[in-house]
C-alpha cells in the first residue's frame, strides 16, 4: 500500500497530463469530430503501456479493444470506457473555459469529457499501468473495450459483445463511470437504471393558420402535445402509463432496506442543483433515483418565440424525451405501451419515435465481489464506500450483465457536481489519483482470487 501511494503520489503530474491531453481531443460521437485522433491518442497509449491492442471498427465509431497480463492467469478482470464526449458549445451554452483546452484549477479541471468518462477510463487504464511497471507483470489477465458511440445509445455495442463472448470471457467486470454522491463520497453501484430516448411529433393543419380565421375550429398540434405529456406523467414525476410507469414496477424488501440505509446530503444536493429537491426525505429520495423510473421532457420546439407576437396555430409540435427504466422493463414494451397510451386517449395525430434504448442492470447487493471492490476503494480513498442499488443514469451495464452472465460493478471517480452534459463540465484531480489507487488495489486482491 505504502509503494502505491508513493507512486501514485511521485507520478501525479504525469499522469494528470494524460487526462489533459485525452480532454484536448473533441471526440464527439454525434458528430464523428476528433473520433480518428481519440482512437490514434488510445492506441498510442495502451501499447506504450504493453497491452495488446485491436480497433474493431463498427457502423458508427470504432470500439478500442486491449487485453494485459498472463494468459494463463487464474482470474480475468473486464472493464469498459467510452472515448467520445457530448457536444459542446462554447458560447451558446455558457462556458467559463474552452471545452476543448482543459485548464486545472486548484483541484478542479475543467473540460468537455474530463468527468464523462475520460477521466474515469483513464484513472483505471493508468492504475493497470502503474501496476505493471512497479512489478513487472500484473497477476490477473486484464480485458479492456473502449467504446466511442456511449453518448448516442451505445448501438454497436452489443452486436461487439455478443460477437466476441469467447474473447471476452471473464470473472468480473468492474468499471468505472457516473458521479460519487455529495463532498466526494465514493459509492459502489450495483447497476444502473436503462434509458428509452424518444420523439413526439404532433402535426395539424397542412400550413400555419391564422388564430383569429381558426381558432376554436382548427386542431392545434401544440395544445396536443401538451395535454398528452401531461397525461402521461403527474405533476410528482410518476410516470402513469399503463404498461410503463410506476405503478408497473416492484421494490424488493432488500432493495428498500438498500435505499433506505444511504444518507442523503440535502445541503449538498441544493448547493449542486441551486433549487430544493422534489423529496427532502432520504428513502424516498434514492428510491426515486434508483428504483423507480422517471419521465423527463428534454425539448419542446413550436411556434414562433422571436420578438413580438404573431397571431398563428403552428402546424407542428415536437417534443424529445426519455424515460429511465428499472428493473425487469424492456424499452421495446414501454415504447409500444407509450404508443397505445396515445392511440387510446384519441392522440391520433401524435407519432412516438424511438430515438435510443439501452435496458436497465443489476447485480446482486451479495455478489461475493463486493467486499473485494470495497475494501480496494475503501483503501484507495481512505474512506469507506456506501454500497448502492443503481446509478440513477445510464450506461450499457446489460451487455455485460445480461450478454455475458458476468457480476458487475461501477465506482464512479467523478465528483457529485461534474456537470456531465452541461456546461463547465469538471473533474477533481485528487478524485482522478484516488482511483488510480483503487484501481492498483484491485489489481492486487483480485490477484489473490480464483475464478
Amino acid at each position: 500500500m505504502v509503494a502505491i501511494d508513493a507512486a501514485v503520489r511521485d507520478r501525479a503530474e504525469e499522469l494528470v497530463a494524460t487526462l489533459l491531453e485525452s480532454v484536448s481531443i473533441p471526440s464527439v460521437s454525434l458528430t464523428g469530430e476528433g473520433i480518428d485522433q481519440a482512437v490514434e491518442f488510445l492506441v498510442g497509449r495502451l501499447e506504450g503501456w504493453g497491452f495488446e491492442v485491436q480497433v474493431f471498427p463498427t457502423a458508427s465509431q470504432p470500439i478500442v479493444y486491449a487485453e494485459i497480463g498472463p494468459k494463463d492467469a487464474a482470474f480475468t478482470w473486464l472493464t469498459y470506457g467510452h472515448y467520445d464526449v457530448y457536444p459542446a458549445d462554447a458560447k451558446a451554452e455558457g462556458w467559463k473555459t474552452d471545452p476543448w483546452q482543459p485548464v486545472v484549477d486548484g483541484d478542479r479541471i475543467w473540460g468537455r469529457g474530463a468527468g464523462d468518462n475520460k477521466g474515469q477510463h483513464l484513472a483505471l487504464l493508468n492504475a493497470i499501468a502503474l501496476y505493471r511497471e512497479l512489478h513487472g507483470e500484473l497477476p490477473i489477465r486484464i480485458k479492456v473495450i473502449l467504446e466511442g458511440d456511449e453518448e448516442t445509445g451505445s448501438r454497436p455495442l452489443p452486436e461487439f459483445v455478443s460477437g466476441h463472448r469467447d474473447m471476452l470471457r471473464a470473472d468480473l467486470c468492474c468499471y468505472s463511470d457516473g458521479p460519487m454522491f455529495p463532498n466526494d463520497q465514493p459509492v459502489l453501484l450495483m447497476g444502473v437504471r436503462g434509458v428509452l430516448g424518444l420523439e413526439f411529433v404532433a402535426t395539424g393543419a397542412k400550413r400555419n393558420l391564422h388564430s383569429g380565421n381558426f381558432g376554436g375550429v382548427a386542431p392545434n398540434p401544440t395544445l396536443d402535445l401538451i395535454h398528452l405529456l401531461a397525461e402521461m406523467v403527474d405533476r410528482d414525476g410518476r410516470l402513469l402509463v399503463p404498461g410503463a410507469g410506476y405503478a408497473e414496477v416492484t421494490v424488493t424488501p432488500a432493495e428498500a432496506a438498500a435505499v433506505a440505509s444511504l444518507p442523503l446530503d440535502r445541503d449538498g444536493v441544493v448547493a449542486s442543483m441551486g433549487v430544493e429537491p422534489t423529496t427532502a426525505d432520504a428513502a424516498a429520495f434514492h428510491e426515486r433515483l434508483m428504483l423507480r423510473p422517471a419521465f423527463n421532457v428534454s425539448g419542446f420546439a413550436s411556434g414562433y418565440t422571436g420578438k413580438g407576437h404573431k397571431t398563428i396555430i403552428f402546424r407542428e409540435a415536437l417534443a424529445k424525451a426519455d424515460v429511465r427504466l428499472v428493473g425487469g422493463q424492456d424499452p421495446a414494451a414501454v415504447l409500444e405501451a407509450m404508443r397505445r397510451f396515445a392511440r387510446e386517449r384519441g392522440y391520433a395525430n401524435v407519432e412516438i419515435r424511438s430515438l435510443k434504448a439501452t435496458p436497465a442492470s443489476r447485480t446482486s447487493l451479495d455478489d461475493p465481489f463486493v467486499p473485494v471492490v470495497k475494501k480496494a476503494v475503501a483503501d484507495g480513498f481512505g474512506r469507506e464506500p456506501l454500497v448502492v442499488p443503481s446509478l440513477g443514469g445510464t450506461t450499457p451495464d446489460y451487455v455485460f450483465t445480461r450478454l455475458l452472465g458476468l457480476p458487475s460493478i461501477v465506482v464512479p471517480l467523478a465528483p457529485y457536481d461534474e456537470n456531465n452534459h452541461a456546461p463547465n463540465e469538471s473533474t477533481k484531480v485528487s478524485l482522478y489519483l484516488a482511483g488510480i489507487r483503487s484501481g492498483m488495489r484491485l489489481i492486487e486482491a483480485l490477484g489473490s482470487r480464483r475464478p
